[in-house]
C-alpha cells in the first residue's frame, strides 16, 4: 500500500470514529447502520455479541454515562484496505464522581460508498483504583 494510500485510509478512518463517537453521544440507536449482521463485539471480554441489531441492543442497554474521548488512533489494514482503530478516554457511570478507562478497538472494512462498517468491536473499561499491574 503505497504511502497516498494510507494516509487517505488513515484520515477517513478517524473521521468514521470521530462521527461514531458523537452518534453514540446523541442516539446510540442510530449507529445500528455502522454494523452488519457479520459483526461481532466483544464485551468486557465476558460477551460475544454477534449482528448489528444484537450490538446495538447492547449499546442501548448499558447505563447512563457520561463519554468523554480522549484520543482516537486509527491505522491501515492492508488485506481489506480498511482500518484499525482505537478510541480511548474515560466514561463517568450513574453520575459517579471517579471516571473509568474505556478502551475501545475496532476493525473497519471498507464499503463500496467509501466509507466503513465495523467488523469487529472490542470494548474493555478499566477501573483506576484497582491495581492492575504488580
Amino acid at each position: 500500500m503505497d504511502r497516498e494510500t494510507a494516509d487517505r485510509i488513515r484520515a477517513e478512518a478517524k473521521r468514521f470514529m470521530e462521527d461514531y463517537c458523537r452518534t453514540f453521544d446523541a442516539n446510540r440507536g442510530d449507529l445500528v447502520n455502522l454494523y452488519r449482521e457479520e459483526s461481532v463485539m466483544n464485551f468486557e471480554d465476558r460477551e460475544m455479541i454477534k449482528g448489528k441489531e444484537a450490538i446495538v441492543a447492547k449499546l442501548n442497554s448499558l447505563q447512563q454515562f457520561r463519554y468523554q474521548i480522549s484520543h482516537i488512533d486509527c491505522v491501515p489494514f492492508a488485506p481489506t484496505r480498511g482500518a484499525i482503530a482505537q478510541v480511548m478516554g474515560d466514561i463517568w457511570v450513574d453520575g459517579k464522581p471517579d471516571a473509568l478507562f474505556l478502551g475501545q478497538s475496532f476493525l473497519l472494512h471498507p464499503t463500496p460508498q467509501g466509507s466503513f462498517w465495523i467488523a469487529l468491536e472490542n470494548w474493555m473499561t478499566v477501573d483506576r483504583s484497582q491495581r492492575v499491574l504488580p
